[in-house]
């Protein structure tokens, strides 16, 4: 008789999200957003999703989101990063209005050649697209001393091509952070089950487009919208729903802490404070976000939030 360690016989759970499934994710909270005349989207009647998104990498290798861009008329107007990882919580992990674009080939070899040029004898083993400092984005090359087997990672900024530290940010310098590892201090039980009604959302969109006869993998035109609207409306179950918080995108990607706390304020003070005013009483220097300490000086000002007592 041969006995099995349990731990050994547990099935492996698979966490990962496909592109396929990512893509529909993105389309249906585009038509849900719409719909459901969620602030900022007004000008999104008419838009469609690129089917073919950028992959972006934590740190830690660790795949994290799917980046789909948003079109009108030819035109760039927004970009919707959907959770590769079931792990992360809820599939929308951001929505940017008129995104500045930037080529991720030039980025990445960017980054190789840095690699290179610091590392003449190393060996490129890697380079990734990644959320270095969130919602930063830049390419990571990973080189190894031949020598001494050594790993080294060099950060290049998309939009800079300037490279970034590989240390851990401050209050006013970028660095290197894991989003990912932040996600998963919320509980990955916690987490499941935020993309678990993410899905069930999802769901209900696209069977109530395949009733109208909607596919929600085109465009989303005016018509379309006048069909599902009623229906979609009345079957919403995400996190506005549960806690009565309107949903807001963030202008700028450096805005989230900003983004965020515009819904908290709107659901405690009835106020909407422009996300401008509250990313500067968080002390925000552009183009960088803001960090757990600064978002707090806006949450206990009795001229923000006016919550004291908030912590992290």
């Amino acid at each position: 008789m041969v006995l099995i360690p349990a731990v050994s016989a547990q099935e492996e759970k698979d966490y990962s999200v496909t592109a396929e499934e990512a893509f529909k994710h993105a389309n249906a909270n585009m038509i849900n957003f719409i719909a459901t005349n969620t602030s900022g989207f007004e000008n999104w009647t008419g838009a469609s999703v690129d089917s073919k998104p950028l992959e972006l990498y934590d740190p830690t290798g660790q795949k994290l989101y799917y980046q789909f861009s948003v079109y009108k008329n030819k035109t760039l107007i927004g970009i919707i990063d959907i959770a590769a990882d079931k792990r992360l919580g809820q599939t929308v992990q951001l929505v940017l209005f008129e995104p500045k674009p930037f080529d991720a080939t030039t980025v990445m070899n960017k980054s190789i050649e840095i690699a290179k040029n610091e590392y003449p004898d190393g060996k490129i083993k890697s380079t990734q697209m990644v959320v270095y400092d969130y919602p930063l984005v830049g390419a990571m090359t990973i080189v190894k001393d031949k020598t001494t087997g050594d790993e080294h990672r060099i950060f290049v900024d998309a939009y800079t091509l300037d490279v970034v530290p590989d240390k851990p940010a401050t209050e006013t310098e970028p660095g290197i952070g894991s989003i990912y590892e932040q996600r998963l201090k919320n509980g990955i039980e916690n987490n499941l089950k935020h993309w678990q009604k993410s899905d069930e959302l999802v769901k209900s969109i696209e069977q109530a487009a395949a009733t109208k006869g909607v596919s929600i993998n085109a465009a989303v035109t005016e018509e379309k919208i006048k069909k599902l609207s009623a229906d979609i409306t009345n079957s919403r179950t995400d996190v506005e729903v549960d806690l009565g918080a309107t949903v807001y995108a963030q202008i700028t990607s450096y805005y989230c802490g900003p983004a965020t706390a515009k819904m908290i304020t709107e659901y405690y003070n009835d106020e909407s404070p422009h996300q401008t005013t509250i990313y500067e009483m968080m002390n925000g220097v552009a183009p960088n976000g803001v960090t757990n300490s600064q978002q707090l000086l806006y949450y206990r000002s009795s001229s923000g939030l006016n919550k004291p007592n908030s912590c992290e």
